[in-house]
């Protein structure tokens, strides 16, 4: 797979290195000659391009085999006209995009002066200016009825992407390899010469042919993978009257695993551009998304489920996407200079010499705003010339420091900037989250990765706070998912967020230690409890309140991490002893019919159903949880509950939490058959007693056969 597409590229680029040393005569001789192949090559497509409908038509039969059939033959097809139009690109024939001005200026200025060249008489100029006039004309038509045909090729293209198929999404790539965007721009080297020997000097020698990514093509793979409509994936019909919910969940249309597999394996992770270009198209998308909904307020139920299923596949596709950690890897990597190729680009960026001699982010400018570097430059050059003339009392060396700092100054391509990638990256995911319809699952998969992908690599990670708060706020297992960046935010971006440890406190329940999160969930109130030092005591207590109240109902791990955990917070609040050393308080007298001389139950100041930690009173409370632990049947845990709260900080060390979290009933009972393997010399505690005598005492035949302990001698 991998080598079918790097073929596709080579072939790609060498095909766009021979169009540029062909000359524009070659090229109008060749019009006139090649009307024939194009007439060949207009009847080829139009086969190709109609021979779908067969191919539509046989794939609604059920057979298994014949589908297979059918669709191997469609992929063929669509390579096949994937190599058509890019052949012709490659001679210039088919031109989706049109170049820039500089570009077409320098084309012009090469044919005029190769006509004035060969040209000997006035007569011979104005017949081969005509002969150009009428060429020109007839490629334009030419071209025009090429750009409609390669529209509908992906149109078709799009569908089969759709529908699943990898070949078509293979094919895909290969057409975003081979339609590059050329522009013209100005190089250092151009730059170096303008210095030397003047600015027209430079302008002539110093430019360059530049290819890069064509977005609507990025944009349009996007879309395919945005909105499947395949077999198993999606359904679009909205008259058919199901009312089994079952069907109705299989039948979303949510891309395949193995399409996003393969794409990133043969297309995401390989290229750095491709990466970046991939982020800017899912925010249009995004963007587009939201507008809609924005815009159709008369959309039903089922509309806004699909709209946020999109959303959740672009979500997918973004967190296949792995930024680069370091600048250094933005740098091209086994670059060819001859083919003008890297192993990390799919196009070769400008100025990729001196990407590497930058120093900060600060100095990057916009790559797409290179085309008046000339004009600026001369701005730059004029300010100099005032700058001498107004300073010559400043000493020389001052100048020559100005100088080289402008020198520095470099403009890199957004493709090759860490400050661009984040960027769209950040951008991307906000314009995800604004849409109002995403469904629970696709919440929870942000939540799940924004810790580690999307917050380190974010511009400015303050704007999520308003996102995790308000998932914070939801309750349940969305809540758990936001605390860990929630922290994140609140830890390394200085966020100030008051009601993070009340909802924290409100999070505890018995359900916790049953959920699916729940060892992420013990980890991050570990960190959040542990890591601060300047937690006050009633919210110390009441925590601890909280967890021994619920290790009450939770099974053996649970209960041992409790243990450690508020064992670690009263030697480190010491100021809290006093919930644990409590003998007095408010006493509930018993009835009158009872002992008078009993002594009367104590009162709990605690109220578990306070949502508030600071009014739960826990300070004012007792943990005698841990006298009911004591009796625990788990023989660990009721050995820890008898020392918890009554260890020396100074001379014992903390527990390590990491070592309880692992603990499940499997790796308990495995603890213990080991321990009882190691004493296999100790005896085995039993109910049993040794009997005395065969019979009871009670027994009627008790005593009959009693011997005596010495034998007697006969």
């Amino acid at each position: 797979m991998k080598k079918q597409l790097s073929k596709t590229i080579d072939n790609s680029k060498k095909q766009s290195s021979s169009l540029s040393s062909s000359s524009s005569s070659t090229t109008t001789t060749s019009a006139s000659s090649s009307s024939s192949s194009a007439s060949q090559t207009a009847a080829l497509i139009k086969k190709l391009l109609l021979s779908t409908n067969v191919a539509v038509s046989e794939t609604e039969t059920k057979t298994e085999t014949v589908t297979a059939i059918t669709e191997h033959n469609d992929a063929a097809r669509l390579d096949e006209l994937r190599r058509i139009f890019s052949k012709l690109q490659s001679t210039s024939e088919l031109i989706l995009v049109n170049t820039n001005t500089k570009n077409k200026n320098v084309n012009v200025n090469v044919t005029t002066s190769s006509s004035t060249t060969t040209s000997t008489t006035t007569s011979t100029t104005t017949s081969t200016t005509t002969s150009t006039t009428q060429a020109t004309a007839v490629q334009q038509k030419w071209n025009m009825w090429l750009k409609k045909q390669h529209s509908i090729f992906l149109s078709q293209l799009i569908k089969a992407v759709q529908s699943g198929r990898k070949s078509s999404l293979r094919t895909f790539m290969g057409v975003i390899a081979s339609s590059p965007i050329i522009d013209i721009h100005e190089c250092e080297h151009g730059r170096e010469h303008g210095r030397e020997h003047g600015r027209e000097h430079g302008r002539k020698h110093g430019r360059e042919q530049v290819e890069r990514m064509n977005p609507a093509l990025v944009q349009k793979l996007v879309f395919a993978l945005m909105q499947p409509n395949g077999r198993d994936n999606g359904v679009y019909n909205d008259d058919d009257d199901n009312d089994d919910d079952t069907d109705d969940d299989n039948y979303e249309p949510i891309v395949a695993e193995y399409m996003l597999e393969m794409l990133d394996v043969e297309f995401l992770s390989k290229y750095r551009d491709v990466q970046y270009y991939i982020l800017t198209s899912i925010k249009l998308l995004a963007q587009q998304l939201y507008g809609q909904k924005q815009t159709d307020d008369k959309r039903n139920k089922d509309g806004d489920t699909k709209v946020g299923i999109y959303a959740e596949n672009l979500v997918r596709i973004l967190l296949k996407i792995e930024l680069a950690v370091d600048r250094s890897e933005l740098n091209p990597v086994d670059l060819k200079e001859a083919d003008g190729t890297c192993s990390n680009y799919l196009f070769l960026p400008p100025n990729y010499y001196v990407c590497a001699d930058a120093e900060s982010d600060d100095e990057e400018e916009n790559f797409d705003d290179s085309d008046e570097s000339s004009d600026s430059e001369e701005e730059e050059e004029e300010e100099k010339e005032k700058g001498s003339e107004s300073n010559n009392n400043h000493k020389d060396g001052t100048n020559v420091k100005s100088t080289n700092k402008k020198k520095a100054k470099v403009k890199i391509p957004p493709m090759q900037s860490m400050s661009q990638h984040r960027s769209a990256l950040q951008e991307a995911t906000l314009a995800i989250l604004k849409i109002p319809t995403l469904p629970p699952r696709c919440l929870k998969l942000i939540l799940q990765h924004l810790p580690s992908k999307i917050l380190p690599n974010a511009t400015n990670p303050l704007r999520f706070a308003d996102f995790c708060t308000r998932a914070y706020d939801m309750g349940g297992v969305t809540s758990l998912l936001a605390l860990n960046s929630l922290f994140v935010l609140m830890t390394q971006c200085g966020l100030e967020y008051k009601k993070f440890y009340p909802s924290l406190y409100n999070l505890i329940e018995p359900k916790i230690f049953y959920v699916k999160y729940r060892t992420r969930f013990f980890k991050l109130l570990s960190k959040c409890l542990t890591a601060n030092q300047m937690l006050p005591a009633y919210l110390v207590a009441a925590f601890c309140k909280k967890l021994c109240r619920c290790a009450l109902s939770a099974p053996p791990s649970g209960a041992l991490f409790v243990l450690a955990l508020v064992s670690n917070l009263l030697r480190k609040h010491e100021e809290c002893a006093c919930i644990i050393h409590r003998t007095g308080g408010a006493v509930k007298k018993k009835n009158n019919n009872e002992n008078k001389g009993g002594i009367g139950e104590m009162v709990d100041a605690y109220d578990v159903e306070e949502k508030d930690p600071a009014k739960s009173k826990a300070i004012e409370s007792s943990l005698w949880e841990l006298n009911a632990l004591e009796r625990h049947y788990h023989p660990a845990v009721s050995s820890m509950a008898k020392g918890c709260g009554m260890e020396d900080g100074s001379k014992m060390l903390m527990h390590n939490l990491d070592e309880f979290l692992l603990h499940t009933y499997k790796s308990l009972f495995e603890q213990e058959r080991k321990r009882a393997g190691n004493k296999r010399k100790s005896k085995v505690p039993l109910t049993f007693h040794e009997p005395k005598s065969l019979f009871t005492e009670n027994d009627v035949f008790d005593g009959i056969f009693d011997f005596p302990n010495k034998k007697q001698k006969v």
